[in-house]
This record gives structure tokens, sequence and C-alpha cells, in this order.
């Protein structure tokens, strides 16, 4: 090897500037590099090292990864593993050339690796809500720790839009329009505050693409996309942040829905080799539509997600009902900063057990109190349920029966945790109760006031 541009040491792969790596169950990663090398000046035996410093204050990261001497050939390649690198960061890589057993320090030049991190990875899945389409300027800066796996190929610090497909190795998933500030950039920063750790996150949503993209058997190209992704980041994740089902909420659509969700969940957990692999979802927001069939498909996408989310095990459900929207479909800046809140707590709470407040009031039961009264009992309601408001046209429910919808006289929230509605008729026939009804409901939604977190949509058969 004589070109002079390629003197030393260089690293060719296993670490980019800005990767994060995904620690095990003991807070540790490994890290294989593997390169070549070339020196002009003759030698007997050379050897290629490799250390591990904080970027900080060039210290070594430990004993065992200060200037690891790795498998050197004498065609001009080397390997080495760094194990049991620690979480945190941020790190820097260095690599130097020993010649005939002189010192490491002060030896032949080699590559560097900048940035590098030991903590969590979250793929972003999805459709343009989880791609993130908000409009409105919103205080949501970058920070050194949150870094995203770029559709370039290629790691970077974490900024928005997070789905910009400049020079996009991943076409599936480009969209005709630029993506704007989504929930993500926030969600990486509360967990890097609260645990410590640097958050890697990897974009892989497309706007408007159903459930059956994501479904393989179905059709499953983004999925397919989304494995490439992962691939090319390192191969591994903690878990998924995912918001979809605009697209598929259609009265056929919302029908299979329940049984695509499944299969793909137990497709990405068997792929990543993690049967409990956590899955952070997310319930439509609210969408502009005069139209009943896409109100009955909002109303029965929210339902299944709810449904969902209490059967499967590791899977987690935010609402949404409370948020602005900036657009007929999109959920504003300020709305995605708090859903990036949201999910954080979710993770927080549900996959590190921390005491953390993130479950939403959910609807158990809806019963009869006489003949033009029903009661709504919910749970998971921190301290007290609130439900301030005084506008009829704005109610957050609709109820029922066999004769069509029942006008509402009133209502109350009475022992903390249960909602009773006054009907200005009796009921006739079975009946249901809809909280967050039509795909435009009211944004004004019960909530608990320890947590300020809205209910979750619902739609809840009525007893006797």
């Amino acid at each position: 090897m004589e070109n002079n541009d390629e003197l030393g040491v260089l690293i060719d792969e296993g670490a980019q500037d800005w990767q994060i790596f995904q620690r095990n169950e003991q807070g540790t990663a490994s890290i294989r590099l593997r390169g070549r090398w070339t020196t002009p000046v003759k030698y007997h035996r050379a050897a290629v090292c490799v250390r591990l410093v904080r970027e900080e204050d060039g210290e070594a990261v430990g004993r065992g990864l200060d200037w690891v001497r790795a498998t050197t050939r004498r065609n001009g390649t080397w390997s080495v593993r760094l194990e049991d690198v620690p979480q945190g960061g941020l790190y820097r890589l260095e690599s130097a050339l020993q010649l005939d057993g002189g010192p490491v320090e002060g030896g032949r030049r080699g590559d560097m690796v900048h940035h590098l991190g030991v903590g969590d990875i979250w793929i972003i899945a999805g459709q343009s809500n989880a791609e993130g389409h908000g409009k409105s300027p919103v205080p949501d800066p970058p920070m050194l720790g949150v870094h995203m796996f770029h559709a370039r190929g290629r790691w970077a610090l974490a900024s928005h839009p997070l789905g910009d497909s400049t020079q996009t190795r991943y076409s599936p998933n480009r969209l005709a329009s630029n993506p704007s500030h989504s929930p993500w950039l926030t969600f990486g920063k509360v967990l890097l505050a609260q645990l410590g750790v640097p958050i890697g996150l990897i974009p892989a949503s497309l706007g408007g693409s159903s459930l059956a993209n994501w479904t393989r058997g179905v059709d499953g190209l983004l999925f397919r996309n989304m494995l490439r992704y992962l691939r090319d980041a390192g191969g591994f994740a903690r878990g998924m942040v995912w918001y979809q089902g605009e697209s598929d909420a259609t009265p056929e659509l919302s029908r299979v829905y329940a049984r695509h969700f499944r299969r793909f969940v137990a497709d990405l957990r068997r792929s990543l080799g993690n049967p409990r692999l956590p899955v952070i979802t997310t319930q439509l927001n609210r969408c502009v539509a005069a139209d009943p069939e896409r109100d009955q498909g909002f109303e029965a996408i929210r339902q299944v997600q709810r449904q969902l989310a209490a059967k499967m095990r590791d899977v987690y459900l935010l609402s949404t009902l409370d948020l602005s929207i900036s657009d007929v479909i999109h959920t504003s800046s300020a709305g995605n900063v708090v859903i990036g809140q949201r999910a954080a707590a979710a993770v927080l709470g549900g996959v590190f057990g921390r005491d953390v407040k993130y479950r939403h009031p959910n609807c158990t039961t809806a019963q009869r109190r006489g003949a033009r009264r029903i009661e709504l009992q919910f749970e998971d309601v921190d301290e007290r349920l609130q439900y301030d408001n005084n506008l009829p046209a704005e109610f957050a429910f609709d109820v029922r029966d066999r004769v069509g919808s029942v006008p509402v006289e009133g209502w109350a929230v009475v022992g903390g945790n249960r909602l009773q509605i006054r009907l200005a008729r009796p009921l006739v026939g079975r009946a249901v109760v809809v909280g967050g009804p039509t795909a435009f409901p009211s944004s004004v939604v019960p909530q608990d006031v320890g947590g300020h977190r809205p209910m979750l949509g619902f739609t809840q058969p009525v007893s006797p």
C-alpha cells in the first residue's frame, strides 16, 4: 500500500461520528472495528492500536479500553472488538500504528471517530404524525447526546426535521414534501435527562402509509425498509415509538387493524430477538372531516388502539385528544412537544419502572343509573377526574341507542373517578357511549388532576 493519502490507520467499519450503540442488560456494549493500515516507513513489526476516551477531557474510558492492540495482518488489514464499553458518553475513538514496539502515543497517525455514546436506541415508525408535520415555531433545539440515524445512511446530531430525506439511501419512505417538527427530539431529550445515557433515534416513517405497508404477509414494504435502517444503524434497538392509523380509519380497514397490528409487533420482536420489545403507541388525534364514514373509522381505530394496549404485553398507549392541530390532520408543534413528553413518561414508568405518572384515564364501564342517567367509571385516574366544560355543543361524549344520538341535559364528576351523564330521554334498546366521538371531537376532555393527562378515546357498551 503506497497511497500517501492513506497513511497510518484507517477505520472503515464499525463506528461513525455521532453513533449511539445500544446498551445490553449489563449496561455495556461491544464495538467491532475493521480497517486498513499502511506506512512508508520500514519496520519489522506493526500493530494497530485503538482506545476510547471521554470527549470532554480526553481521559481513557477505562483501563481495558486504553490502547487495545488489534489483530494486525500483513496484508494491510486489521480488526478488533472493544468489550464492555460502559453506558454513557460522549466518547472519542482514537487509533494509531505502533512500529517495532515503540510508543503508541506519538506513533504513526490513525483515524478518529467522534461523539460516540452507549445508551438506548428507539425506532420511529408510522405515518405522517410519526414523521412530524408541526408547522409553527416552537423551542426544541438539538442537544448533544440525542443523535439520529439520518436517511443518508450516517449518524448525526438529531435535529428537526428528523425525516429529512436529503441524499436518502432508503427511498421507500421518501415523501414528496418535507416533514417538519415531530415529537421525538423532545422524547429523546427527556430520556437523556432522566436516564443519564445517550439516546439514538432511527426515523423510518412514511406519511400516508397504511398498516398493511408495515405488515409482512400483507405488504410489508416499509417493514423491510425499517429493518434496513436498523441494520445499517448497528442492528439493535431498545424499542419503538409508533404513531399510525389515520390511513386505516375506514369501516373496512379498521376491522382488520387489530389482527395486522399483532402480526406487525410479533414480527418486529422476532426480527429484533426481543419478545418483550416495548412499543409506545399514540391514539389518533383529531381530523377535520365532514364525512360520516371518516367519523366512524376514527372512532373504530381509537377503540382498537385502546383494546390492543390493554391486551398486548409491553404496548403502551398515549392520548392526544387535548392537543391542537396545525392543519386538517397533523398535530401542531406545541402538541408534538407534549406527545414527546408523554411518550418519554411511558418509557420511564412502563419500561423502566420509575415512579412516573404515565397512564391515561381509561373508561372501564358504562352503567345505567335509572331511566335517564349513565355513569362512566374510569381507572388510572390520579387524584381525581376533572372536566371543566360548560358548553353542551362541545360535550366530549356521544350516547347512542337504537333510535340514534341521545340528547344530553347535563353531566357531573362524582366520587373522583366517575362521570354521570343526564339524558333528555330514556334509552331505547342497546346503547353505547363514545368518548371522543367523530373524527373531530372536542379538545376539552376529562383529565386527571394529578397528571393532567387526558382520557383515552373509547367506545363503551352501556350495561343494564
